[in-house]
Order: C-alpha cells, then sequence, then structure tokens
C-alpha cells in the first residue's frame, strides 16, 4: 500500500511538471527546446510505467483482500458451526418462555433475527430464532457410542421415544433447485415462444419474429408446525429432548415441502408438480383422453413410455421417474405385454431403473386422487426436476413457545414457522399420469 501511494505521489509531481512547462511555452509563445522534448518523452515513458505498476500492485492487493476476505468469512462460519454444537432446543424453549436472550441460543437468535430482516420477512420480536447452521449437527436420537446424544442421558422409568415411520423424501436426490437467502419477492423473467427465422427472397422484407416473455414470481410462504412437548421430557436431558425436537422440526418441515412440491395446489400452499395446469398430462391404460377410462385404470407399459413422449414433445428432457410404492408393486407384477413371459414386468425386481431412467418411490406421491367414482388413484411423473425450485427466506426458523394453553395437561406448545415456496420452472419439463389404479 505504501509503494501504492509513493507512486502515486510521483505521479503527480511528475504531471505537476509537465503542467508547468506547458504553461511556460504557451506564456513565452516559442516552440519547445530539445531538452524540453526529451524531458517530455521521458516523463510520458514514466508515467506509462507507473500506471502498469499501480494497476499491478492494485490487482494484487485486491486479491489479497478478497483471500482475506474469504478467509475471514470461512472463520466465521466455522465459528457458527462450533456454537451450534453447543446449541440446546431446551434452552432455546426456556429463553422463548422468559423472554431472555442470553448464551448461544440468545447470540443464535440475533443471528436469526438478522436473516430474517434482511430477507424482509417479518418475524416476532418475541420469538427465537434458529438459524440454518443448528440443523446441520447430526439429528439422530440414538446416534453417539452407545446412545450417547440421548438414550443414556434419559431415565429407564420414562423410556425412549419411539417415532413413527416416516414417508421418504426424495426430490433433493433427482435435482430440484434450492434457492436459499432470498430477499423480499424474487421475479424469473421467462421466456414463452421458440426463436424462429422465415425464408424470404433476396430482397423481401424479414418478418418480425419478436419473443414473448413472463415471469415466475416467488413470494414467502409462512409454513408452520405445531408440537407439544410434554413438561416432563423437558425436565430430561437437554440430550434428548434436542435430538427429538431436532428430528421432529426437519422431518416435518421436509415432508410439509415436499408434499407442496409434487402436488400443492391447496388453501395457501404452493402449486407443486400434479396441480400445475401447465403440465404435460397422459392418461392411464395407454388411453388417448382423459374419457376413456372414466374411473382410472391398472397401468401398462405404454404409461411409462408416454409420459416420456410428452415431455419429450414439449422440447424437455426428462431425468427420472417418480411414484408411490403403491404403483411400483403394480409395475412388478404387470408384465409389458398382456401375453407376456413370467418375469417379463413393467419393473424389474430390485431394479433402480425404468425405461432407461432413474425412478424413485414415496408415499409423499399421492395415492388418494379422485376421477369418476375412484378415489383411491395414484400419480406417476416423469420430467427434469431440475426445473422445480424449492425457495427460502430468512436461513432458518422462527420458533414461538406457549407454556399456558396446555398447562392443565402438563405440556408445552411449541410452534415453529418457516417461510418458503415452490415454482415450477418450465411446467412442461414435466408429465403427470394421475389416474393409476395400484
Amino acid at each position: 500500500m505504501n509503494k501504492i501511494k509513493a507512486l502515486k505521489e510521483e505521479r503527480g509531481r511528475l504531471l505537476g511538471e509537465l503542467s508547468t512547462l506547458q504553461t511556460t511555452i504557451e506564456k513565452e509563445a516559442r516552440s519547445m527546446a530539445d531538452s524540453e522534448t526529451n524531458r517530455l518523452s521521458e516523463i510520458e515513458a514514466r508515467l506509462g510505467a507507473i500506471k502498469a505498476e499501480v494497476e499491478t500492485l492494485e490487482k494484487l492487493q485486491n486479491l489479497a483482500a478478497q483471500a482475506a476476505g474469504h478467509s475471514a468469512s470461512r472463520g466465521e462460519e466455522k465459528e457458527k458451526e462450533n456454537m451450534a454444537k453447543d446449541y440446546s432446543f431446551k434452552r432455546a424453549i426456556n429463553l422463548a418462555t422468559t423472554g431472555r436472550r442470553e448464551g448461544v441460543e440468545g447470540e443464535f437468535s440475533q443471528i436469526g433475527a438478522e436473516e430474517f430482516q434482511r430477507s424482509g420477512v417479518s418475524v416476532s420480536a418475541h420469538s427465537v430464532k434458529i438459524p440454518s447452521e443448528v440443523f446441520k449437527r447430526d439429528m439422530t436420537a440414538t446416534g453417539g457410542t452407545s446412545g450417547s446424544e440421548g438414550g443414556v442421558n434419559v431415565q429407564t422409568s420414562v423410556g425412549s421415544i419411539i417415532d413413527v415411520l416416516l414417508p421418504r423424501t426424495v426430490l433433493r436426490g433427482l435435482g430440484v433447485q434450492q434457492l436459499s437467502g432470498l430477499v423480499g419477492n424474487l421475479d424469473m423473467p421467462t421466456a414463452s415462444t421458440v426463436p424462429s427465422a422465415g425464408w424470404n427472397t433476396e430482397n423481401g422484407s424479414a418478418s418480425e419474429k419478436s419473443p414473448a416473455f413472463s415471469k415466475i414470481t416467488f413470494s414467502p410462504k409462512r409454513l408452520a408446525a405445531y408440537i407439544q412437548v410434554s413438561n416432563q421430557l423437558m425436565l430430561q436431558s437437554s440430550n434428548s429432548i434436542d435430538a427429538y425436537v431436532r428430528n421432529w422440526l426437519l422431518n416435518a418441515m421436509a415432508q410439509s415441502l415436499e408434499t407442496a412440491a409434487i402436488k400443492g395446489g391447496g388453501s395457501n400452499e404452493p402449486t407443486g408438480i400434479i396441480a400445475n395446469s401447465s403440465v404435460n398430462v397422459t392418461f392411464a391404460g395407454g388411453a388417448s383422453s382423459n374419457s376413456t377410462n372414466a374411473n382410472g385404470i391398472a397401468p401398462v407399459w405404454a404409461d411409462v413410455v408416454n409420459l416420456m413422449k410428452a415431455v419429450e414433445n414439449a422440447n424437455g428432457e426428462g431425468v427420472a421417474y417418480l411414484t408411490n410404492p403403491k404403483v411400483k408393486a403394480a409395475l412388478q407384477t404387470i408384465p409389458r405385454q398382456a401375453s407376456g413371459v413370467e418375469g417379463n414386468f413393467i419393473w424389474a425386481s430390485g431394479g433402480a431403473e425404468l425405461n432407461g431412467y432413474n425412478v424413485a418411490t414415496s408415499t409423499l406421491v399421492p395415492s388418494n386422487l379422485t376421477k369418476g367414482t375412484s378415489s383411491t388413484l395414484s400419480a406417476m411423473i416423469f420430467g427434469d426436476f431440475s426445473k422445480l425450485a424449492l425457495a427460502s427466506w430468512g436461513g432458518g426458523m422462527e420458533l414461538v413457545v406457549d407454556p399456558f394453553s396446555g398447562a392443565t395437561a402438563g405440556l408445552t406448545n411449541v410452534i415453529l414457522n418457516s417461510y418458503m415456496d415452490v415454482n415450477l420452472l418450465q411446467p412442461t419439463a414435466f408429465a403427470v399420469c394421475k389416474d393409476i389404479v395400484a
């Protein structure tokens, strides 16, 4: 930095010398002497050298600053990760109950509040904010050595929590886009016409082929979860309650978001793939129209192919199929041809591919769709899942604690708010069959 300063000062002196020389010649109304011409050449050459050297030094200085900034940023991330290891949901719930803001939980709440503020999302000043770093910890309720993260600290008279079997969340594995840390609403312009050119005569006027644009808007939608925690459980080890509550939070939010992304369209929720009116639609049984099978029908091999065809006809390029276990079981027992050889099933037993593409299953893909008199129909999706985007604001969640409503039953109510949205960036990159009997 001192070197740059010295060079700039030298440049200033040289420019001053040039200015004096010019003023003198103009005042005396004469031509430049040979010595003055030589000096002018020397100054110009030196100014060029100074410029090049200053640019090089400033570039090095900027690179050093960027490296230092990256190092500082990484240092901050590391510090947050270390703090997250000491984070306790039990203490966070107590802070929300008492209104105090202290310790790691209080500091994280302040960080979370700043994240929400930058994102333009309004949250309660009386709640506790939980940044995303907290959710990066190991979530297993019985993790560690011999259950050191949970079970060994719980009194045997109480017993450990046996949770329900949960639906599989699969969208992230299929390559969906994740937009995090958004600020305010996000508009994404999208072209809605295919580029084209026109043939013409040698001197004929070209026809205008103006592109048309529309936009996709992401806006924060409140995704709320509600859990009741017994006061007795709160009195147990912080490890056990932390593991349970953290697991519950992640699973509740992940499943609700994925359910909306797959189907959606309900009250106050985003519109997902199945409910989007612009996706390609095919019909079970190889039907050519929705009216062919009034109440749905069992799947055939043509249904798998037709989903692929619908996407490719729309200039899309699908990467995977997605359905539920009922359809999977049906496809593993139905032959490709009506008179097919035993074992020549649509979906090979144990296979991880279908029609040459990856395939995933989850009970979050609905099996309660309606058509005609049927209300137990299943869906199957094919498409390019990178054209599906999951958006989030604030970088974490807002935790609100109510110790009063369930006081007579010895319960503390915990409400969790997150702000998310789902959008299809290109709806025609997906095809859906939603009248499958399985």
